[in-house]
């Protein structure tokens, strides 16, 4: 696995890094509100990006696991 960096980062540090990833949206929305008046609905939307964003990206992080543990060499 010396050969895939970005796969070994993500089987180690994947699942712990969910919640950062999940919590983007919701970041930006803060600063769109705060320094360029965006609409609260902005929120909703990033309430619901953040939460698809998180389920697909721990979905990734579950899929490439499964895909280290079965095909590359430990």
């Amino acid at each position: 696995m010396e050969q895939y960096p970005a796969i070994r980062w993500l089987v180690r540090h994947g699942r712990r890094s969910s919640p950062v990833v999940a919590a983007l949206p919701l970041a930006v929305t803060a600063l769109g509100v705060g320094l360029d008046g965006w609409s609260p609905f902005s929120w909703v939307t990033a309430v619901f990006l953040a939460v698809g964003l998180g389920f697909a990206f721990r979905a990734l992080v579950e899929l490439i696991q499964i895909i280290a543990d079965m095909l590359l060499p430990q």
